[in-house]
């Protein structure tokens, strides 16, 4: 599924009422390693084992979560090891990032790194060395989709988040190829909804689309702490409505700056028309001062009731007539300032037919909490 703004009128479907708001918004929101040509050079996948063996022990000596969130993947995923835990928190996550590793190590691998921690989701980030050791675009993908083939074939239930290549400098010369393996993960997400593209690329460059060095460490090719806050940004905002609902502690409710997401873990969704609410994890985008419908997820009931409401009432068609979103504690990521946030749809005002099929929700208020 690719992470972008919902442009579905049938995001207020549900088998009854209530069940009609999120129904088909779904649409929404061992391989053995083949052999690769001659012109392109594999490295050896042993040249890591030291790495592989290392987490070993490291499990070993505390045992990782059960059905975690694995983020694997090379140098962009290893030095932000330590601080995965923390940016992502309260998401359970296990982050086992190795060297300049490519797709292929994962292939290899894969037993010893991904099937032993059976993770409900995983985040892979691959792609950057395997251009810069002269493997195609084609090649890449096409060892991405042994990755899949053995994600499905032992894992069924597990989520998949394919995050960009990103654009550095150091590797600027490759940036074409990149964009033309970022385009393949888009793809791949829009024809499996278990498949997710986050779109990190777009977030560490201008608006022009050129390159920012003060994001990168001397090399300019690492991210440095800034890009690093971006990167956790993008991605904590991107796992949250499909991740949270999995977790015991809730994440509230949080707009990122980066993104211009606004996406809370827990809302009470409920018909006008009386029937038992649904709660769901929803996620919107704010586009042109209005927040669209990007992304959503059932879960289960919760411990507590979900602070933030939905509430919606049908026009005589059985479409949704107006809709009113209201949280009461909204905390921008970064800021430390919270506040009280109603956004409100109309059907009559907002037309989807006028907006690419996209729930708008205009007539936002909002006050600083105290």
């Amino acid at each position: 599924m690719v992470m972008e703004i919902c442009n579905h009128d049938d995001f207020f479907k549900k088998q009854s009422l209530v069940m009609k708001f999120v129904g088909t918004l779904v649409v929404v929101s061992s391989v053995l390693v083949s052999s690769v040509g001659n012109a392109q050079l594999q490295p050896d996948p042993t040249r890591y084992e030291y790495s592989i063996v290392g987490f070993e022990n490291q499990d070993f000596q505390a045992t990782p979560p059960a059905e975690a969130i694995l983020l694997i993947g090379s140098s962009s995923i290893g030095f932000w090891n330590e601080d995965a835990p923390f940016d992502l928190a309260p998401l359970t996550v296990i982050s086992r990032g190795f060297g300049g590793s490519v797709m292929n190590d994962v292939i290899h691998y894969f037993n010893r790194i991904v099937l032993k921690y059976n993770p409900r989701a995983i985040v892979l980030y691959e792609g950057d060395n395997d251009l810069a050791y002269g493997l195609t675009p084609a090649t890449i993908l096409d060892q991405l989709d042994q990755v899949i083939t053995l994600i499905k074939s032992n894992l069924p239930n597990t989520r998949l988040y394919l995050l960009s290549v990103k654009p550095s400098i150091a590797r600027s010369n490759l940036w074409g190829l990149a964009q033309q393996i970022n385009s393949g993960f888009s793809d791949r997400a829009r024809s499996d909804e278990d498949i997710f593209h986050v779109e990190v690329d777009k977030y560490l460059l201008t608006k022009e689309g050129d390159f920012r060095s003060e994001l990168y460490r001397a090399d300019q090719l690492h991210l440095n702490e800034a890009g690093y806050n971006i990167w956790a940004d993008v991605i904590r905002a991107s796992l949250t409505v499909q991740e949270a609902p999995f977790e015991s502690s809730t994440m509230g409710t949080t707009f990122y700056t980066t993104t211009t997401d606004l996406v809370s873990d827990c809302v009470t969704l409920q018909s006008s028309t009386g029937e038992d609410p649904i709660y769901i994890s929803l996620g919107f985008y704010l586009i042109a001062g209005e927040l669209a419908i990007k992304d959503f997820a059932i879960r289960e009931l919760p411990g507590s009731s979900c602070n933030d409401r939905l509430d919606v009432s049908p026009s005589a068609d059985g479409t949704v007539a107006t809709a009113l979103y209201q949280t009461v504690s909204l905390f921008v990521r970064g800021s430390g300032i919270r506040y009280r946030l109603s956004a409100d749809h109309s059907a009559a005002r907002r037309p989807l037919g006028q907006n690419s099929g996209l729930y708008l929700f205009d007539e936002i208020e909002f006050e600083i909490i105290d």
